[in-house]
């Protein structure tokens, strides 16, 4: 915890704190009213949550800063997801779909939503890439309510009407047929995790949660998991994208 605590203090952090903190709080709040969680747990879970704010040791900490600045985006942003990554990368993403299900909303996306108990929504999960270099941008999950979306929405997202045959998977990602149908980001929260999976303790990932709107109804909740691949990546493109998306956020 007490490196946590220094690093908040950091200038170069001062751009992304309040949206850490932000998500640091919406975490602690889902920890507090966890039904199978006792006090003794609840205070493990908070105090390692916690210390998920601070950077990962290593030689590779240098690109922190990147991934602070790629979660401030997430948090602050209003465009989708699928636009930032494509402002980073300077070229197109696309979705490899790895699941796509439909399925009854479980309690706490349905109040998410504003959706009636017993509400239908369909999960796609996949991972975002670059067409022309195929770097991957990051691990995505999805749930959309498609009685709230367009029929032509539903056919380019590879996701059944009432009473329809599957359509074959589609690679056109959840935020490039939200952002036709003029819909917008609001961010559930943005936090900085150490990428275990790739490069333990070297590296830092950026995980986000958001619900999208369209016409003024969620019809989306989404979440992202960047990698530490694409967020130095992004390194070089970060301060022309804050103006773009954020304008007042200074640079890091």
């Amino acid at each position: 915890m007490n490196d946590s605590l220094a690093w908040l203090r950091d200038p170069e952090t001062e751009p992304a704190l309040s949206d850490l903190l932000c998500g640091l709080i919406r975490d602690i709040q889902l920890i507090l009213v966890h039904p199978d969680l006792g006090s003794a747990a609840k205070l493990g879970a908070i105090t390692q949550t916690v210390d998920q704010l601070a950077p990962p040791p290593g030689p590779q900490a240098s690109a922190v800063p990147a991934a602070v600045s790629v979660a401030a985006l997430l948090a602050r942003g209003t465009s989708t997801a699928t636009a930032l990554f494509e402002e980073l990368a300077g070229e197109q993403i696309r979705i490899e779909l790895t699941g796509r299900a439909d399925r009854p909303l479980t309690a706490a996306e349905c109040l998410e939503l504003r959706a009636s108990p017993g509400t239908h929504g369909h999960q796609r999960t996949g991972t975002l890439r670059t067409v022309s270099s195929g770097l991957v941008a990051a691990e995505v999950s999805s749930v959309v309510v498609p009685g709230r979306l367009p029929a032509s929405a539903l056919r380019a997202l590879g996701i059944p009407g009432p009473g329809d045959p599957a359509p074959r998977p589609s690679a056109v990602p959840l935020g490039r047929v939200l952002a036709g149908l003029g819909g917008h980001r609001e961010s559930l929260g943005a936090r900085l995790l150490p990428d275990s999976a790739r490069s333990p303790g070297s590296r830092a990932i950026v995980e986000s949660k958001a619900r999208m709107w369209v016409d003024g109804a969620p019809v989306a909740l989404a979440s992202e998991q960047v990698t530490a691949e694409f967020c130095q990546r992004a390194r070089s493109r970060l301060a022309s994208a804050r103006d773009a998306i954020v304008p007042g956020l200074q640079a890091s």
